[in-house]
């Protein structure tokens, strides 16, 4: 699996150590006012360790096996972000230390937190090693990216060495091997549907790279289209290129989109009102049609049992972009937003135009 990108540069070279000093992820949460309600809310910062240990240690601490978490955050970094548990284990917790769980904040609420509950994330990351010319270089893909966007990849941190066997998840995901730990297995089943979404994905990058230089006749004569769908084709701005039979996101709406209009859904494309999706398997995923089909169908696994299966956004948008180039140093420090679910060592590899795990 290859994660291919839209830049066009040529590698950039630095060091990234991704460490609780060099990165720092601050959840984005959905907005919340506390008050009364039966359920509390606790800010939680951790060091160096992943979502599923620091569940695992206050589920211990509390007793309390079902506590609610928007997202699983990176291990090897400086990480806040929100949990719930039922109010009457809150006792349980006005005695907890630890040194690498800080629970910094807390309020009651009338819901739990569900995975999904988030506007996003905020990102702090400093690299090393950055020469001026490439720290000039870094600063014009920046601008680059927020322009355009990017791919959103699943990071090298969704496939860590329990997922490296692509074999092993697929088994894991069809229910042919099962695992005592639901967390584990729960993360090996999705790292699974990664795959093939990174892989559907660099097969739509690639042929959105190749659509301007073919001609009307052989898209409808390869995949079935009418004279004026191949005509839209050719004629779409941006980088990525939508297809007939597409599901988009209604960001507004929070419904997906059937494309069957190529005509009607570019300017909303363009505006940001509508995004490409791409599917994460399971029986009772959305399924693209026509045109946008033939691509995914290859990379669908209708076997899934361990999921439902949804759909992820295919292209994002950074946003609240800042940098700072310490020449002394030799360090660049960036910081940014991006919404949930996508991941900031992405935005590095398209940065450096090269794969960093």
């Amino acid at each position: 699996m290859k994660r291919l990108f839209i830049q066009t540069h040529k590698p950039i070279s630095f060091f990234f150590r991704q460490s609780s000093d060099d990165f720092i992820v601050d959840e984005v949460p959905l907005d919340r006012e506390g008050g009364r309600g039966s359920y509390l809310i606790i800010k939680v910062k951790k060091r160096n360790m992943t979502t599923n240990e620091m569940l695992g240690i206050l589920e211990d601490e509390t007793q309390c096996y079902h506590i609610g978490y928007a997202g699983l955050k990176d291990k090897s970094a400086m990480t806040t972000q929100y949990l719930s548990l039922p109010l009457k284990y809150s006792r349980a917790l006005e005695k907890f230390r630890h040194p690498q769980i800080q629970i910094v904040d807390s309020f009651r609420y009338k819901e739990k937190i569900n995975m999904g509950d988030l506007k996003g994330n905020r990102f702090f990351i400093r690299l090393h090693n950055v020469k001026p010319l490439s720290a000039s270089e870094l600063e014009r893909v920046l601008q680059d990216i927020q322009r355009h966007g990017m791919p959103n990849y699943f990071g090298y941190q969704r496939f860590g060495r329990d997922s490296a066997d692509f074999e092993k998840t697929r088994e894991i995901a069809h229910g042919e091997i099962d695992i005592d730990d639901r967390r584990l297995k729960r993360l090996l089943s999705h790292a699974y549907q990664s795959y093939l979404f990174n892989d559907w994905l660099a097969s739509r990058v690639t042929f959105s790279q190749k659509l301007p230089a073919m001609k009307a006749d052989d898209i409808k004569m390869k995949f079935g289209v009418s004279a004026v769908e191949a005509e839209q084709l050719l004629n779409q701005p941006g980088i990525f290129k939508v297809l007939p039979g597409d599901i988009m996101l209604d960001h507004k709406a929070q419904k997906w989109v059937n494309v069957t209009d190529l005509q009607a859904v570019r300017k909303l494309f363009k505006e940001r009102k509508l995004t490409p999706t791409g599917l994460l398997s399971g029986k009772k995923a959305w399924r693209a049609k026509t045109m946008a089909a033939q691509f995914e169908a290859p990379y669908d696994d209708p076997e899934v049992i361990a999921s439902a299966g949804d759909r992820r956004v295919a292209w994002i948008y950074p946003s609240e972009i800042r940098s700072k180039y310490l020449a002394k140093e030799g360090d660049f420090e960036l910081s940014f937003m991006l919404p949930k679910g996508a991941y900031a060592t992405v935005l590095l590899e398209n940065l450096a135009n090269r794969e960093l795990g």
